[in-house]
Parts: C-alpha cells; sequence; structure tokens
C-alpha cells in the first residue's frame, strides 16, 4: 500500500512538473512578461533614481524616488502579457523587421486590444498597448508605452480614463523616467 501512495505521489509530482514546463515553453506571442521581469531585475539590482509625474484632471505632481517597487511599479506592463491560455489565437499578427503588432480580432472581448513591439536591428525600442474594460457600472481604459535603450528600461508612461456610471469621467497620466 504504501509503495502505491509513494508511486501516486511521484507521477502526480512528474505529471505537474511537466504541465509547467510545458506551458512555458508555447508561447505564442511576444513574452512581454518575461520581459518586463527581466527588467524588474536589473532596476533592483541598479537601483536608480526614477523622474515620476503624476497627473489627475488638471493637477499634477512631480517627484525624484529611489526605492521603487518595480514589480509593482511595471505591473499594469506585466498584465498586458497575451501568453495567456483565454487569449490563445485571439489575436491577428501582423509582424515585420521593424516589429510586431498584436491587434484583437473583431469577434473577441478581451481587455487587451492591442500591443505593438517596435525593433530595431532586433532590439525591442518600445512597447505599446491599449487595455480597456467597461461593463454596465464601470469603465476604464489605459494606454500604456515602454520605451528601451540598449535593452535597459529607459521610460515608461501610462495614460487613460475611470468613469463610474453615475460619476464623473477621472482622466489621468503616469511618466516615469530612469536615470540611466
Amino acid at each position: 500500500m504504501r509503495k502505491l501512495t509513494y508511486l501516486l505521489i511521484l507521477s502526480v509530482f512528474l505529471t505537474s512538473c511537466g504541465a509547467e514546463n510545458q506551458g512555458e515553453q508555447t508561447k505564442k506571442y511576444f513574452d512581454l512578461k518575461g520581459l518586463i521581469e527581466q527588467q524588474i531585475k536589473v532596476l533592483e539590482k541598479r537601483k536608480p533614481m526614477i523622474q515620476k509625474t503624476i497627473s489627475m484632471a488638471e493637477k499634477s505632481e512631480s517627484q525624484q524616488i529611489k526605492s521603487v517597487d518595480w514589480t509593482k511599479e511595471l505591473e499594469l506592463f506585466t498584465q498586458a502579457d497575451l501568453n495567456k491560455p483565454a487569449f490563445i489565437s485571439s489575436y491577428n499578427i501582423d509582424s515585420s523587421a521593424n516589429g510586431i503588432k498584436y491587434v484583437l480580432k473583431e469577434t473577441e472581448k478581451l481587455p487587451i486590444k492591442y500591443l505593438t513591439i517596435s525593433k530595431v536591428g532586433g532590439r525591442t525600442t518600445q512597447i505599446e498597448t491599449l487595455m480597456s474594460n467597461e461593463n454596465y457600472l464601470y469603465q476604464s481604459e489605459k494606454h500604456l508605452k515602454l520605451s528601451l535603450i540598449n535593452e535597459q528600461l529607459s521610460d515608461y508612461q501610462i495614460d487613460g480614463f475611470q468613469k463610474v456610471v453615475f460619476g464623473d469621467k477621472k482622466d489621468f497620466k503616469i511618466n516615469g523616467k530612469i536615470a540611466q
């Protein structure tokens, strides 16, 4: 009986490891999550100064920050990764020497409307995406843009709006420029 239990546990473990590795190997779209995670590691090691400006309505505040939680700071970019099981076959792909553009098919209802990866000489230089959510009570849109110089994050922008059904539309904009 013990041998059977150990055998069962071993087979479940091996099956789950195999499925996990298989999911990681099959990335149909650009690995945005992987790129952002790699940038987070570099930024956490370098600890650069960031000039951050936040604008809401007509108010704007700017500050220089040394201590940044990069995982939180770049979370929206990680969420824009298209390599999710629900997203498989949901995007049209337009590829060229200058980059790749993924556009949501008209028949699909997903929050990421498009993702554009710009490249120069095979290196990623800019990432741009539009995320939009809407239901009976709430509407939001976020336009995200991230720039890289020599494969290092140099700046990012997030702008958009949020609107609750009985409230006013609230526009916002976040700019972050990383000291090189």
